[in-house]
């Protein structure tokens, strides 16, 4: 059974949505016990950390290309 439709837009109008369920799938736990336990501030900075992180694995990845390019 598909979801509808109105769940797919709310991931799309809602980007930070997507992470709480990431993060909560990581850590075991519901998305509903996930903002129950854990302060907004330390969500926050768990997005900031996984985009960081993310950003530096695809830099990472360019500059191998690169090297691998010029040999």
């Amino acid at each position: 059974m598909m979801p509808p439709k109105a769940t797919y837009k709310k991931f799309e109008s809602e980007p930070g949505l997507e992470f709480e369920f990431y993060l909560a799938d990581r850590l075991g736990m519901t998305v509903a016990r996930l903002r129950a336990e854990m302060p907004h501030h330390e969500l926050v900075a768990w997005h900031v950390y996984h985009g960081r992180k993310a950003q530096r694995r695809e830099l990472a990845e360019k500059q191998a290309a690169n090297r691998r390019r010029r040999r």
